[in-house]
This record gives structure tokens, sequence and C-alpha cells, in this order.
């Protein structure tokens, strides 16, 4: 038997239309849908928030990974740079590269960031004008480059350069006091392909003994000049890129090399050295009556 309970106002028809427990006054036990919103449960806002971390830790170290490859790429092209218009010095100098040092003329302070012809092939003089005549302008700079791009003081040294010629052949030949002459003659410099002209660092200079990176880079990193003098790596090398830096060569070509191919340790220990890049000449220290000036 079904029972009507009815409340509310007669309708078309007859019928009662109003507040009803059943459909059109019928009691049927059916109560309608819902109107409460669920909503997440913690343990199920805690695996959301387990996944987007987990999808960070994944996705951080690669495009990290992607700005250190394209940071890399911009100062490789920078080197090119460098060996391009060391090419284009040897043309208009008789076949010698930019020298290193030149202190023919003590007057004149000759070291390759002040040469004038140099920065005008770098393109460093249209960049920031005729008055500087030593820093970089930070379009030139390395982009991994903190110490250059931020200007860090040293204590003694200012140097807002990302890249150092290469004067091992004279300084562990000659000595600092007596090098006058710092420059490779196209004509006699055996290998140019393999033989390395300038490479990254925090001062304008750099050779073999500062390339290594057990007691430079692995202790300071990213510092000054100072710092790296006080621990006996002056003219360092700075592997700026996950361990490794780039290095032009005499021939003008450009390659990205780990720290352990470039100061190789096994090299350094043997007897005799083996300098390999870093000096034009075979032996360590280079044979000085090979190095010849203008």
């Amino acid at each position: 038997m079904v029972r009507l309970r009815v409340s509310g106002k007669r309708g078309i028809g007859g019928l009662y239309w109003g507040e009803a427990s059943g459909y059109n006054g019928v009691d049927t036990g059916w109560k309608g849908p819902s109107m409460r919103t669920r909503g997440f449960t913690l343990i199920e806002l805690l695996v959301v928030i387990a996944i987007i971390g987990l999808l960070l830790a994944i996705m951080i170290p690669a495009l990290q990974k992607g700005k250190d490859y394209a940071q890399r790429l911009v100062c490789a092209t920078h080197l090119r740079g460098f060996g391009l218009a060391n090419t284009l010095y040897v043309e208009a100098n008789k076949g010698w590269f930019v020298p290193v040092m030149d202190w023919r003329d003590p007057a004149r302070m000759g070291y390759w960031p002040s040469n004038d012809l140099f920065r005008e092939l770098l393109g460093l003089k249209e960049a920031q004008g005729q008055r500087e005549t030593w820093h970089s302008p930070k379009k030139f700079l390395c982009p991994s480059d903190r110490i250059s791009k931020q200007e860090v003081k040293d204590i003694q040294w200012d140097s807002y350069l990302s890249y150092a010629g290469n004067i091992t052949d004279w300084y562990a030949s000659a000595g600092w006091a007596n090098i006058k002459y710092a420059g490779h003659k196209e004509s006699m410099l055996p290998s140019p392909g393999t033989k390395m002209a300038f490479g990254e660092s925090n001062d304008w200079w750099m050779w073999w003994p500062g390339a290594d990176y057990r007691k430079g880079w692995d202790v300071l990193g990213q510092d000054t000049i100072t710092p790296y003098k006080g621990k006996g790596c002056d003219g360092p090398t700075l592997y700026r890129h996950s361990e490794g830096a780039n290095v032009t060569f005499y021939d003008g070509h450009v390659e990205n090399m780990k720290k352990e191919k470039i100061f190789v340790t096994e090299d350094w220990d043997a007897t005799p050295k083996r300098p390999g890049m870093w000096t034009a000449y075979s032996g360590y220290p280079p044979d000085a009556s090979k190095l010849v000036s203008p």
C-alpha cells in the first residue's frame, strides 16, 4: 500500500506540489543527489606534492645542464673570435702572432689586452670606445665568468677579463724578469693546430703550472687573482664549464676540454716532463734559443 504525504498547495489538475518526501507527494525513499563537494584527503594531497617534487627533481638538472651548455657555446664563440683575430694579426704584422707580452719599449704597457690592433680586430674598441685599454666589455666576457661580470675587486689587481694568453714558453725558459717579447712567428711554429694560444682564466696570462686544478680550481673555484697566487697557482686556468674549459689553438680552432685533459697529472709528474699543447717546442723548460722576437 502506498502512503501519500502531502504538504503545500494544490496545483493544476488537483495535484499537490510543494514539500513532499517523494515524487509528486509519493514517499519512495529516494532523497535525490547530494549537493556536497568532495575535497582532497591529506594523503591525496601529499601524493600530488610528491609527484610535483619528483618532476622538479628531474627537470631542474636538465634545465641547468642546458644552460651550462649554452654558456659554453657562447664562450667558445668568443674564443673563436680570438683565433680569427690572431690570424688577421699575422697577415698585418709580417707573419707574427699577437704577442702575449711585449716589453721592448719600457714606456709602453705591452700586454695583449692593451694591443691596439688586436683590440680592434676583436671588436673591443667598437664596443667600448677608444679610451678603454685593458678590460673587456661585458658582452665579450664568458657568460659563466662571475668574477669579471660582477667586477669583483681583488686586493691588488683588477683584471676584468675572461681569457688569457699562454706564456708558458717564455716564463718557463727565461723567467718573468727576463721576458722582453713573448710572441710566436707563424713560420717558426711547428704544429699550430696542436699548440695552445688562449684559454680561460681570471688574469691576462696563463701557463702550464697554473692549470693544476688540484692546487687551484678544486680549492678556490671562481676567485680573483691574489687568492690563486697565494696557492702558488698564478696564471691559472679556470674550469668554468662543468669542470672543463675552452681552448684556442694557433690555427684558430677551439676545443672544449675537461680539466684532466688540460692538465694531465701523469705528464707533469713524468721525468722528463711532457708539456704537450702548452709549449710550442718539445721539452720543459723549452729551449729559449728558439724563442726569437721581431
